[in-house]
């Protein structure tokens, strides 16, 4: 099953498809819509809603998966975001697909085991979940991934899901490395322990 997770944005729009194959996880295609901020919202909103739909129909995603709205200082921000994601809703129900929802702080608890990771640690394990070690993309990319992982993950049976190995601390990123093995690409493990020599 293919989902697509959506980072939305007014300027920029992550995207990412992931498959689910058993308890294994794939990036299928990955990348971002970038607007340009001179352009009326109206015409920005369109361009994202079109280049998304070409998304699902090359590569049929069964569900999509977008991040809550955050709930920042800057209201016109907030506004301009539920803009998107109103259209992304719109363009998920016109393609008949099912939408799921998840909050930041969600998202990196079940890509990290820690709600308040930093982004970089988030792409850092959503590049060896993924293996996608080396790959050069916006941070929106890389967080659309990892809503559309974060769906892959909640929906593996629950004694192989990373929510129910969650509520053991770990200090390291190579106790997480150790914790969580059967989530990482083995041949890049060595990864982990040079992060924390860094």
């Amino acid at each position: 099953m293919i989902t697509l997770g959506i980072d939305p944005g007014t300027l920029f729009t992550g995207f990412g498809l992931v498959e689910k194959m058993g308890n294994t996880c794939r990036a299928v295609h990955y990348g971002v819509i970038s607007t340009n901020a001179k352009d009326e919202m109206p015409k920005r909103l369109k361009q994202i809603y079109d280049e998304l739909a070409r998304v699902i129909e090359q590569y049929r995603p069964a569900k999509v998966s977008l991040e809550t709205a955050f709930c920042g200082k800057n209201v016109q921000s907030a506004l301009k975001l539920g803009q998107v994601r109103g259209v992304v809703m719109i363009l998920s129900m016109n393609y008949g697909l099912a939408i799921s929802e998840y909050a930041p702080r969600e998202v990196k608890k079940a890509i990290t085991g820690n709600g308040n990771a930093a982004k970089a640690q988030v792409e850092f394990m959503v590049k060896n979940l993924l293996a996608l070690q080396g790959a050069n993309a916006r941070a929106d990319a890389f967080d659309a991934l990892a809503i559309a992982l974060c769906d892959a993950l909640f929906s593996i049976p629950l004694q192989e899901s990373v929510t129910s190995r969650a509520s053991t601390k770990v200090k390291t990123w190579k106790e997480f490395a150790q914790l969580h093995a059967h989530r990482i690409v083995s041949s890049h493990i060595s990864l982990f322990s040079r992060a924390n020599t860094d």
